[in-house]
């Protein structure tokens, strides 16, 4: 009795054992449902504002997540076309569109860009985009540029664009604004544009190109007629030693005491240096839409040239070379705080200190042009004040990077130092840039 009564309760447990798992995962199976009924996330889709305007090319990056579903499909008279449709796995992904509008017979003007996403059971995310088809590029025309370009110098040309956002010269992967000059009228809307560019010393690629964009992205692209003559700069070694690293480099620095000189040296020639290259970049990144100078550039009263632009420089400490740079202006001498005059009319752009420039000022001259005095002891103008050819702006110095009281002047075009030799030049100034600033 007792082992059949033992049997019969060991029976008993196994069914309620049963009953208890199944009880179990029903509760797992109704609780993960909810979950997916109304826990999870929403669906996300980010980059459709990319939709609102279609080119003839165009490809759009969107990245999804919580994703179980996603469609997009765009609609124009009627017809709906299917653009994607995916169920991805994990939830998360990120697509890359190529969208031609033409190959999907597409037609120019409005169109509706839906998207529909799913996540989990009953989680939906919807958006419907109003597009606009835009397949047609904007005209351009290379109206004037100078027949010679030269290694170090300014570019400059007059372009005609009709439709355009944005019209910009450029050249290895860098561009250079346009500014409008007038309207030319016409059924396309058209202007003129002028362009001041640099012609880099570094340069790798000397082909220069026009280049106008719409609204919807489509470009067009010119190659300018100018021909890219090579200059051949100067290089010099210059030696270093502690006397130097101790007035010159332990100021820039902030210190008084300099323990590894050539780490030093080299924290000041190049690190530094680069920081002001980038800052010169943010300085001069909007300019005044006009032509605000007139005439040749002055150069210093009485200034004798101590270094030129271009002037490739290697650094020498105890006899061995341990930096090197390029002189990106004209250093001029005179007596000690003689007077430096605005070198033409604009507005002071820049006006404190600045690095391995010492105490600057930058002169904005209009269209993406500047002038940049460095070095300078005392400074006498204020950002925004408007100055005249031939006003004295400040006196010389030996603040910065420098051995001895001098001027250095450099030449900017849209954040990139030039060879202001050309900007000195009346005849240079008539034949490249004034008998070209109008069609005629």
């Amino acid at each position: 009795m007792k082992e059949f009564g033992y049997e019969k309760r060991s029976g008993s447990s196994v069914k309620t054992v049963a009953v208890l798992l199944s009880i179990l995962l029903i509760i797992t199976v109704i609780g993960y449902s909810a979950y997916k009924i109304f826990f999870v996330d929403a669906p996300v889709i980010e980059g459709t504002e990319a939709f609102n305007q279609l080119p003839l090319d165009k490809t759009i990056t969107l990245n999804g997540r919580n994703l179980k579903s996603i469609n997009i499909s765009i609609i124009q008279n009627g017809k709906e076309t299917a653009l994607l449709s995916d169920a991805p796995e994990g939830g998360k992904k990120t697509y890359k569109l190529q969208i031609k509008p033409r190959e999907l017979k597409l037609t120019d003007g409005p169109a509706k860009v839906v998207v529909k996403a799913k996540a989990g059971i009953l989680k939906k995310a919807g958006y419907e985009i109003n597009s606009t088809i835009d397949t047609v590029p904007p005209a351009l025309e290379v109206l004037k540029t100078p027949e010679v370009i030269f290694q170090g110098s300014t570019g400059f040309a007059l372009l005609r664009a009709g439709d355009a956002g944005s019209v910009y010269v450029s050249n290895q992967g860098k561009t250079f604004k346009a500014f409008k000059s007038k309207d030319a009228g016409g059924k396309q809307a058209m202007a003129d544009y002028i362009v001041f560019f640099p012609v880099p010393l570094e340069i790798k690629d000397n082909r220069f190109f026009a280049v106008a964009e719409d609204a919807a992205g489509n470009k067009i692209v010119r190659t300018l007629p100018s021909r890219f003559m090579p200059v051949t700069y100067k290089t010099s070694s210059i030696n270093i030693d502690d006397s130097f690293i101790n007035t010159v480099i332990a100021p820039l620095l902030n210190t008084t005491e300099i323990s590894d000189p050539v780490k030093a040296f080299k924290a000041v020639n190049e690190e530094m240096r680069e920081k002001n290259r980038i800052k010169l970049e943010e300085i001069t990144q909007t300019s005044s839409p006009e032509i605000l100078w007139r005439g040749s550039f002055l150069q210093l009263k009485n200034g004798q040239v101590m270094a030129t632009y271009g002037d490739k420089r290697t650094y020498n400490y105890k006899g061995k070379a341990i930096s090197g740079s390029v002189h990106l202006g004209y250093d001029l001498a005179s007596l000690a705080h003689s007077p430096v005059e605005a070198a033409n009319t604009g507005v002071v752009k820049f006006a404190g200190e600045l690095g391995i420039y010492g105490n600057a000022v930058i002169i904005d001259h209009g269209l993406g042009v500047m002038s940049l005095y460095g070095h300078l002891s005392t400074i006498m103008v204020k950002e925004g004040q408007t100055v005249n050819r031939g006003d004295v702006i400040a006196k010389t110095g030996a603040t910065g990077l420098a051995g001895g009281d001098h001027l250095h002047f450099g030449m900017l075009v849209q954040g990139y130092e030039v060879s202001p030799l050309y900007w000195y030049d009346e005849h240079w100034i008539k034949d490249n840039i004034l008998n070209n600033l109008t069609a005629n």
